[in-house]
């Protein structure tokens, strides 16, 4: 059993991290609900899964994880040079095995991974990189904050029938023809520019939403993160912020073949513009 008395849940001086879960909507909500996945998958299997969080930052969820419920072999991975440091200080003295190479490099079996808030992040490739080494009965947790939903009628059957989720410099693509197009003369799809419309009118919206809730908690360390985010965000053609709608990204796992078997709202009850994090559970 790891030495849950080693590991800092404190969070390194200037990590907003800690401050999101009271100063930021559906993360904590996020959290818990994550706890109670691992919770009930460590019943059941009756023995210590393996555990790997990927691009977890500084570990901060990670090492809540671990303290919550130590019977569980964690491995954390995080290749972002801004973190790698204080994530390798978080799990000193303790089994947890901290990789910081990127993530096509890792192969070791593993019968979970989890994906907390990084999806939005990540290369489309990493989801490949987790067919490699996940168990064949294993479990993908994917928890992230999302645009909230944007895709209606005509635009949510486009997402409905893609044959593939292509960004092509911010736009949504969905099949080899459009694909085709672009790559021969940049051609977008009408269609495609109007969902792009929505989905930043639908994401300013949210983003004021927590930008509000962090300054009516007096958090204005998370209100000027948020800002930031919200600064790329908004740029069509920014590949480091770029929040899909859950619809898109269930079609985008759905097509990297995997099979969603839950979906938890952290926010049920909030009217549709409110409701961002949804935490997945996904089996090949």
């Amino acid at each position: 059993m790891f030495d849950s008395q080693k590991i800092s849940t404190d969070p390194p001086k200037g990590d907003v991290i800690a401050s999101m879960r009271g100063g930021h909507p559906q993360i904590e909500e996020g959290d818990l609900i994550i706890l109670d996945i691992v919770r009930r998958l460590v019943a059941e299997l009756g023995q210590r899964p393996r555990i790997l969080d990927v691009g977890c930052g500084t570990g901060f969820f990670s090492s809540r994880l671990l303290q919550t419920i130590p019977d569980l072999d964690l491995m954390v991975q995080e290749d972002w040079d801004g973190a790698t440091e204080d994530l390798k200080r978080r799990f000193v003295g303790t089994k947890a095995k901290v990789f910081t190479g990127p993530l096509s490099e890792w192969n070791e079996p593993v019968d979970v991974v989890l994906s907390w808030g990084t999806h939005h992040h990540q290369p489309r490739t990493y989801l490949d990189h987790i067919k490699r080494f996940l168990a064949p009965d294993g479990l993908l947790i994917l928890g992230d904050e999302f645009c909230p939903e944007y895709c209606f009628g005509a635009h949510a059957e486009r997402i409905r029938k893609a044959s593939k989720i292509y960004l092509a410099n911010g736009y949504i693509l969905t099949n080899d023809d459009e694909i085709a197009a672009w790559e021969k003369d940049g051609t977008v799809p009408e269609i495609a520019r109007e969902i792009e419309r929505l989905r930043l009118q639908m994401l300013w919206r949210w983003y004021r939403y927590v930008v509000d809730y962090a300054m009516e908690r007096d958090c204005l360390d998370v209100a000027v993160f948020e800002l930031r985010a919200a600064r790329d965000d908004l740029k069509t053609e920014s590949a480091d912020e770029f929040k899909l709608s859950p619809l898109t990204v269930e079609k985008e796992v759905e097509l990297k073949g995997f099979k969603q078997h839950a979906c938890h709202a952290t926010a049920p009850d909030n009217p549709p513009e409110k409701q961002s994090f949804f935490i997945y559970e996904y089996r090949l």
